[in-house]
């Protein structure tokens, strides 16, 4: 018998097995090359994590799922530097665009001061909160 079962902080090995499960039915299916996850950190000697950045490299795309920099080291450019070591790591695996998603109370002028354009605007979230996709051509 079978069951569901919810994990509210999921175990690298689940993530690991269910990215390994798409990468294979698109390597059948189109030929591709298997998903590839990143991220960079902003550390200090002492290894305290003050920012960085992740997401996946697919089919052609660079998604930077997660980005954030410590208010105290906010407005300093950390975040356009990690969003460069991204965009040069996807460059170097021959992703084609990157793409990003913010909402309307994020840093949706901080991606297009960096050369992302919005893609589309999905409504519809609580407090009339919207989401933002944005792209970026290489």
């Amino acid at each position: 018998m079978y069951t569901i079962i919810y994990h509210n902080i999921p175990s690298q090995e689940i993530i690991d097995k269910l990215t390994a499960g798409i990468s294979a039915y698109a390597q059948e299916q189109k030929g591709l090359a298997a998903i590839e996850s990143f991220a960079f950190s902003i550390s200090d000697a002492d290894n305290k994590l003050y920012g960085g950045c992740n997401g996946y490299m697919y089919y052609g795309c660079l998604y930077i799922d997660q980005i954030w920099v410590e208010a105290s080291m906010r407005n300093q450019g950390w975040g356009a530097k990690l969003m460069q070591a991204a965009e040069e790591l996807g460059s170097l695996h021959q992703c084609l665009f990157a793409s990003v998603n913010t909402m309307d109370w994020e840093a949706l002028g901080f991606y297009q001061k960096l050369g992302y354009e919005i893609e589309f605007v999905r409504t519809g979230y609580l407090n009339n909160s919207r989401l933002y996709f944005l792209r970026k051509d290489f």
